[in-house]
C-alpha cells in the first residue's frame, strides 16, 4: 500500500472531521418536550449523518493504516483499535468501540426522550473523535 493512498484516506477523515465540527459548533440541546419541524430536525439529521460518517471514515482510515503499517488487517475491530491505541493515534479504544455501537444506534432512534440522549451523546463522542484526530494528524507527519 502506498503512502499516497494513506495520505488520500487522511484528507478524507480530515473533510469529515471538518464537517462534524461545523455542526458541533452550532449544537443546541435537543429538546424531547418540543414537535420539532422537519425544517427544524435538518441540523439534527445533518449532525447524526456527519457523526455517523466521521466514524466510517476514521475506521477505515485505521484498517488502511494498519495495512500500510503491518501488510495485514487485525482479526477483530478492538484489535485494530488497541493498535492505533499503542501507535498513540486514539487515547482510547473503547471509546472508540463505543461510538461505533453509537453510530449504529443512530438510525435506529425515534422517540423524543431517545434522541435527546442519543444526540447529547454524539457531541460528547464528537469532541472524543476531534480531540483523537489531532492524534492522528500528528502521527501523520511522521510517516
Amino acid at each position: 500500500m502506498q503512502k499516497e493512498f494513506i495520505l488520500k484516506n487522511f484528507k478524507d477523515l480530515q473533510k469529515a472531521v471538518s464537517l462534524l465540527t461545523g455542526s458541533i459548533k452550532k449544537y443546541k440541546p435537543y429538546n424531547s418536550r418540543i414537535a420539532y419541524t422537519p425544517k427544524q430536525m435538518e441540523y439534527y439529521d445533518a449532525l447524526s449523518f456527519r457523526f455517523e460518517k466521521t466514524v466510517e471514515v476514521a475506521l477505515y482510515f485505521f484498517r488502511t493504516m494498519e495495512t500500510y503499517l503491518y501488510s495485514k488487517e487485525s482479526d477483530t475491530l478492538r484489535n485494530r483499535l488497541l493498535t492505533m491505541e499503542k501507535l498513540s493515534m486514539v487515547d482510547s479504544s473503547e471509546k472508540w468501540l463505543e461510538a461505533r455501537l453509537l453510530r449504529n444506534k443512530v438510525a435506529h432512534a425515534y422517540l423524543p426522550a431517545e434522541l435527546k440522549i442519543m444526540y447529547a451523546k454524539i457531541i460528547d463522542f464528537s469532541n472524543f473523535i476531534i480531540a483523537d484526530f489531532s492524534r492522528i494528524k500528528k502521527y501523520i507527519r511522521t510517516l
